[in-house]
């Protein structure tokens, strides 16, 4: 009979990675897409997306350092996890943009409404698609200012004689399109009207004989057809976008939110170590909770926020404030339960410092630098290259790129990233951080190598398996080499520092650098540009160590955390005896570890 025992110690950190994910979720895949129905266009989200990782690179090793310093990591975790909560609920707040939307009423040789805001070739199909279960979209109009003419066509043509011989300031009426007979004529899309209701009076197929066109504004029940009218508008609001209440306020809230995810992902990590004891190999196997929450957190999400906006002209996020809140709050009572056990050393940043000495650290750094490069490009930029790839293919790729974007995420997250983070912990301890990075840094060139070559969007599933081996394994091996390195009163602090690098340095670099030549060359020489960098990279780091252990032998090499050589003794720096051995894991006593 199977005889499986539950670890009851370690049930607050399983929840707690689980819960915090899953409560984030909810609303970080659609932060970009609430900004633009605030009115902000993409570049003020990509400056704003650009300037978020620095701020994690401040808060994560500050916060770090004073967890450590007072001995209140604890604390300063939970009240982390609630300012997460406050800074997303707070976003439900801002008020929206207001926008309005205008088309041309024409009526000559039959009557239309037109809009000449439109560039994209899809339109049609994207309104199309829309209206899968319904042909007829209805719009409300106001036209203020109608000229003589038309008036007098409306009298005359229309049989309505309230409009007769008067002076009208504006006109409501009511139009009704059968979708399928639009059509787009280079910018311009033209919806024939079938009837229109005018001050209770239905015109069936009204029919003009060439009065001049009047600009009205309108409200249609098609969030698509909105969306193109209103972009136009908001574009041309006199105001630049980042002195608006709506830019300010997100801004502000995600910045600090931002700020207090950072604080909460890295003493996470120390709090998990803490909890591991002489088990650090088993930290994968919790954190591939938090993969769980996520994934499943955002499928439901992303299925509430549909429901909750049919028959509305914007997407409602409300169902993901609640749900981050609620979650959240619920996360933040599980962790009360967490014991940790401070070590009761006094805080010495000289301890930190120090280390920084040693080159086989630095070259560690700068690989979790480069590999937060070549991770930003696949979290910015994969969804948008695979749209580019289905968008060449014809404007029937409408109908599965949303599912192929959705399966992109899942293998990455149930297939590749959750399986290896359980197999992380046997991983590096057979091959060792050092050959584990390496190995990361060449996975990872070879996936974006291969992104590169796509032609079929669809391939890119079995390369997003690639996923285990690349972030799967990063995050179990850069958060137990900063474990084991760090003194013990200064988890917390190392932890901070390389999630800071790796976040706020690598990923924000790769996401503008990548911005840049995306928009220069394209996805294709984006992608290849830095998996060939990866790969390089990975070989150079490679040899660096081999070099460095070529001088002596592994089983005689004894790195200190200053650099030179010693034997091992407890009484050496630091003060539990531990060392950096010649593949970057740590030795202590006369044992070599690898």
């Amino acid at each position: 009979m199977l005889d499986v025992k539950i670890n009851r110690k370690l049930l607050p950190i399983k929840s707690h990675y689980f819960l915090f994910n899953a409560g984030t979720a909810p609303l970080m895949p659609y932060i970009p897409t609430y900004a633009k129905q605030l009115g902000i266009p993409s570049s003020g989200v990509g400056i704003m997306y650009s300037i978020f990782p620095f701020v994690g690179l401040i808060a994560k090793p500050s916060f770090g350092a004073l967890a450590d310093k007072f001995k209140k990591g604890k604390s300063i975790f939970i009240l982390a996890i609630v300012f997460t909560a406050l800074f997303f609920g707070s976003m439900a707040f801002i008020p929206a943009q207001s926008t309005e939307a205008f088309m041309e009423l024409e009526c000559s040789n039959g009557t239309y409404l037109r809009t000449c805001n439109v560039s994209d070739a899809c339109a049609l199909d994207k309104i199309e698609m829309e209206f899968q279960d319904k042909e007829i979209m209805e719009c409300k109009l106001v036209c203020t200012d109608p000229n003589y003419l038309f008036l007098e066509q409306i009298c005359s043509e229309w049989n309505v004689s309230e409009m007769c011989y008067t002076n009208q300031t504006h006109i409501e009426m009511t139009t009704y399109t059968n979708i399928t007979h639009s059509s787009l004529d280079q910018n311009c899309v033209y919806f024939p009207v079938e009837k229109i209701v005018l001050n209770e009076t239905a015109i069936e197929n009204p029919q003009c004989s060439g009065a001049p066109a009047i600009k009205c504004s309108v409200v249609c029940n098609s969030s698509t057809v909105m969306d193109y009218i209103q972009t136009a508008i908001i574009e041309q609001i006199a105001d630049p976008y980042y002195t608006t209440i709506q830019f300010q306020m997100l801004f502000f809230l995600m910045a600090g939110a931002w700020a207090a995810q950072a604080v909460v992902v890295s003493l996470s990590d120390a709090i998990c170590f803490n909890l591991l004891g002489d088990k650090p190999e088993n930290y994968g196997a919790q954190r591939l909770w938090g993969a769980v929450g996520w994934g499943l957190m955002a499928i439901i999400a992303g299925y509430l926020i549909d429901l909750a906006s049919v028959g509305q002209l914007q997407k409602d996020y409300t169902p993901s404030f609640y749900l981050v809140v609620i979650i959240l709050a619920i996360n933040a009572v599980s962790v009360i339960k967490i014991k940790v056990d401070y070590h009761q050393e006094p805080y010495q940043t000289e301890k930190i410092l120090v280390l920084f000495r040693n080159l086989r650290v630095v070259l560690f750094l700068f690989s979790c630098i480069t590999f937060g490069m070549c991770i930003g490009l696949v979290w910015q930029f994969q969804l948008w290259f695979l749209e580019d790839l289905a968008s060449a293919q014809g404007c029937d790729s409408l109908e599965w790129i949303k599912l192929l974007q959705g399966l992109a995420m899942g293998v990455q997250c149930f297939l590749g990233e959750a399986p290896f983070l359980f197999l992380s912990g046997r991983i590096l301890n057979k091959l060792g951080h050092v050959h584990t990075m390496t190995m990361i840094l060449l996975v990872m060139g070879i996936r974006l190598v291969a992104y590169s070559y796509l032609v079929n969007p669809w391939y890119t599933l079995p390369i997003d398996l690639l996923n285990g081996l690349t972030l799967g394994v990063y995050w179990s091996t850069m958060a137990s080499y900063a474990n084991l390195i760090a003194p013990p009163e200064g988890t917390s602090t190392l932890q901070g520092i390389f999630g800071a690098l790796f976040e706020g340095i690598g990923t924000s670099i790769g996401s503008l650098l990548g911005g840049f030549i995306y928009e220069s060359y394209g996805g294709a020489i984006m992608f290849r540009s830095f998996g060939i960098y990866a790969l390089i990279y990975g070989t150079l780091y490679s040899l660096c160590h081999f070099a460095m252990d070529y001088k002596k032998p592994s089983s005689e090499t004894r790195y200190s955390l200053d650099g030179t050589e010693h034997e091992i003794s407890v009484k050496d720096f630091p003060s539990d005896g531990r060392f950096l051995s010649n593949y970057g894991s740590l030795i202590t006593d006369d044992t070599h570890s690898n």
